[in-house]
């Protein structure tokens, strides 16, 4: 089940923790009058995590750095981010931020926002695979980021009420309906990969449309016949003919020998040395050839080797979760019974046992290993195209040192001393011959080129019609889950907005509420835009609705978290604050399902304000969220 929970919230400024408190899973309300701070704080919850934002108040822009520590299904992580721009990258430690604080610089990792190659992994990549959410690509062909997630889970001031996501200026339906499906669980990791794979092979269909399309358009239009069978065949006839003229001048020079010539002999010579060397760079373009086939081959079995890994250690992680610690009523050794000490312990060795660490470096050692597969298939890739291109290599030097045999035969095999006129034209035919040899070779090998390509683009296209049946079938399938999830938070989403203070009338009894993603509305019986408190109720009703049906049914990729800091924005009565307070409450209370709701008040709901729900104490413009006259009250090292 997907999860992402805030465990604590650090905020420096100049080497000094600023803001500093832990939160839990359940309600977590920070309270403060207007102006104290406490939206600075959500703003930074929602960077912290990967938000791409830069609009910063005067107070957060004398802070430089946000740390975090969160819960996932993988174990802990801990966070940095300096504040800075939108793309800042965020710096990952796998495991919670005591380690963290203790750990060298080579313990951490960086993730950019936006991973720019293939070979990189972004921390969208990263933190989706900790949080049990599946990549996603939207229809504009990019993959859904956490950032566009956090948009519909952060509910801030500045986005106008009735809109459902966030506020962004580069907005499209594509995004904002791949993100709902996404979280409704309609994007499968079977429809995810055929996607990718869909358009990895329409990719190389393109390129092999058009490189053909080059090479037809260069291909010379006196080349005639482009049948490599064909081609061969001439080929074939030509050498007979020429073997059949070299026998007729041998009969020639058997009946009158040729004179012995000092000059002949030298050039004779140097024409077998050129040959030799050519016969020489043959057989080093085979060895290495060979070789590189050895290497592709051992590649290919390290490919396997890691990928055996992976899946070694994804199914250790999960039998790890599933049987959890091995309790011993009697000692292996000597069969003693053994006295159950503390539960966090090893009832052996009474070292500390802690399940959430143990994860979170099973989830270092899968991301290590992808990486390692990533690379090592790059390596294979790029032998593999050495190879090929030393494969061609080696038939130009064929034919070049086929053109040179025939050339030695022509010149120096046969007598060049003065012949009679049959003896000239034998010869000169040979020369002819070999020239059509060497033409009708260039001719066979775009022809070969030409067949590959063809044969490369028939097998994409096959690729693209396999995959477009494919992702067909999965979305249908897959129609009915976002059926089955959109009933499911339209009945959960009734149910808030029927709690509401009577203000409102269409909210009483709606008969349907609709989320559209794509259009980033919210619809009640096909109406939307009402009182701008009343829009403020059912945007947060939308998205407390989500949360609560995620928290009913385990296909969710929701990863059961919100933010709010627009409770009572719009002129929100202190009444119908403190009852949609109430309904929140409620609402963490009905779910067993591990979740966490974060949000702002400056009107706190008194029989609310207790330790189990408050975080830090009630803010004023005496005592703001940032202290930045207060020492740091927890030891944290920013020198890591």
């Amino acid at each position: 089940m997907s999860l992402l929970a805030l465990r604590r919230l650090v905020v420096f400024s100049h080497g000094k923790a600023v803001y500093d408190e832990e939160f839990h899973l359940g309600v977590n309300i920070i309270s403060g009058e207007n102006g104290s701070g406490k939206s600075t704080i959500a703003d930074f919850i929602f960077y912290v995590l990967g938000g791409e934002f830069d609009e910063w108040k005067e107070k957060a822009k004398l802070c430089d750095e946000v740390r975090a520590e969160i819960s996932t299904p993988s174990g802990p992580l801990t966070l940095r981010r300096r504040i800075d721009g939108r793309q800042e990258p965020i710096i990952v430690f796998f495991g919670p931020m005591e380690d963290a604080l203790a750990s060298p610089i080579e313990g951490w990792e960086r993730y950019p926002i936006r991973r720019q190659t293939e070979k990189q992994l972004g921390f969208s990549q990263m933190i989706f695979r900790a949080c049990g959410i599946p990549e996603a690509p939207t229809g504009e062909g990019a993959n859904v980021t956490v950032h566009q997630i956090l948009r519909l889970l952060y509910a801030d001031q500045r986005t106008p009420a009735p809109r459902l996501f966030r506020f962004e200026r580069f907005d499209t339906r594509d995004i904002r309906a791949a993100v709902g499906d996404l979280l409704l669980g309609a994007n499968t990791y079977e429809l995810y990969e055929a996607q990718l794979e869909f358009r990895s092979a329409n990719k190389t269909l393109a390129d092999r449309q058009q490189r053909l399309r080059s090479l037809l358009e260069a291909i010379p239009a006196e080349y005639g016949s482009m049948n490599v069978r064909e081609l061969a065949e001439r080929m074939t006839a030509l050498e007979r003919e020429s073997a059949a003229l070299i026998q007729e001048i041998d009969a020639l020079d058997d009946a009158e020998p040729a004179a012995d010539d000092k000059e002949f002999e030298e050039n004779r010579g140097a024409a077998f040395k050129e040959i030799r060397r050519e016969r020489t760079r043959l057989r080093q373009i085979e060895e290495l050839i060979e070789r590189l086939e050895l290497e592709i081959s051992d590649l290919d079995t390290f490919v396997d080797y890691l990928e055996e890994a992976a899946a070694k250690a994804n199914a250790a992680s999960s039998l790890a979760d599933a049987l959890g610690t091995i309790d011993f009523a009697y000692c292996p050794a000597c069969l003693a019974p053994i006295d159950v000490g503390e539960p966090a312990a090893c009832v052996l060795c009474a070292k500390p046992v802690d399940p959430e660490r143990e994860s979170a470096r099973y989830l270092e050692i899968k991301l290590d290993l992808s990486l390692q597969l990533r690379e090592s298939r790059q390596i294979l890739e790029a032998k593999e195209t050495e190879l090929q291109k030393s494969t061609q290599e080696l038939k130009a030097i064929r034919q070049d040192l086929r053109k040179r045999s025939l050339e030695f035969q022509s010149a120096y095999e046969l007598s060049a001393s003065p012949r009679e006129a049959k003896l000239a034209v034998l010869n000169n035919r040979i020369g002819q011959i070999g020239q059509q040899i060497s033409y009708l070779g260039s001719v066979r090998e775009l022809a070969e080129k030409v067949a590959a390509l063809i044969a490369e683009r028939d097998s994409a296209q096959s690729e693209v019609d396999r995959f477009t049946a494919l992702i067909n079938r999965l979305q249908h399938a897959t129609s009915g889950r976002v059926l089955d999830a959109m009933r499911l938070v339209s009945g959960t989403a009734k149910a808030l907005l029927m709690q509401d203070l009577k203000r409102q009338e269409e909210f009483e009894n709606p008969g349907q509420v609709t989320i559209d993603f794509a259009d980033d509305a919210i619809l009640v019986d096909g109406k939307m835009n009402f009182a701008e408190s009343s829009n403020v109720v059912l945007k947060n009703a939308a998205l407390l609705a989500l949360l609560g049906a995620a928290a009913q049914d385990e296909k969710f990729y929701h990863p059961r978290f919100v933010l709010m800091d627009n409770v009572e924005d719009k002129g929100m009565e202190q009444i119908r604050s403190h009852n949609f307070q109430e309904i929140i409450v409620n609402l963490s209370r009905s779910v067993a399902t591990p979740h966490q709701i974060i949000f702002t008040t400056s009107m706190l709901n008194p029989e609310l304000d207790l330790d189990q729900f408050t975080i830090g104490r009630h803010y004023t413009k005496e005592f703001r969220t940032l202290d930045f006259g207060a020492l740091p009250t927890k030891d944290i090292d920013t020198a890591t």
